[in-house]
């Protein structure tokens, strides 16, 4: 990311990025959908059953035990649906196909950097108004992707920053790279 912002800015190109930040996105994949994804990574046959069996047909429940009213309280049984397990091996690795054909929602003049639940989007461009449009497009057709993929998108933690090779007040506010 940081080459592709220097490289712009030594082009004296506009350059700035999108820092999204998801809600609970590891407990947010939903398996039906991220079943589905898997023949176009060609993850078919054997593999494709045993990541099958790893997320369908779990069921959970809260047990709480009080020992001050001397009781125990137990939920019914239900279906895990969503969600892939965090800190494990897999998680991460399931969660990057859940979310790999992400790119394919944005325009050519925006460069992905996916790592983990962690998206950021990087937007360049010569004009300043196709600059600031091209900004809102990329922004909408990401939003719409979370939001068909069922997953939140957290308006308050997300950010966009505007780099700049030198002093220079863009879009209201004063940058410094």
């Amino acid at each position: 990311m940081t080459h592709e912002i220097l490289n712009a800015l030594n082009n004296k190109a506009l350059v700035g990025s999108i820092f999204f930040d998801l809600a609970k996105a590891f407990d947010s994949v939903n398996h039906l959908l991220l079943i589905k994804k898997l023949p176009y990574y060609s993850i078919m046959g054997k593999a494709k059953l045993l990541i099958e069996s790893y997320l369908l047909n779990k069921f959970q429940r809260v047990q709480l035990d009080s020992s001050f009213l001397n009781s125990k309280t137990v939920s019914t049984w239900s279906k895990v649906k969503h969600g892939v397990p965090q800190g494990s091996v897999l998680g991460p690795l399931l969660f990057l196909l859940y979310i790999n054909d992400l790119p394919k929602a944005i325009s050519s003049n925006a460069t992905p950097t996916l790592f983990a639940d962690d998206t950021s989007i990087l937007i360049t461009g010569q004009d300043k108004h196709r600059f600031q449009d091209d900004l809102n497009v990329t922004f909408d057709h990401i939003s719409n992707w979370f939001q068909v993929n069922s997953l939140s998108l957290n308006i308050s933690k997300t950010c966009y920053i505007q780099f700049s090779g030198k002093k220079h007040k863009l879009f209201g506010y004063k940058y410094y790279i």
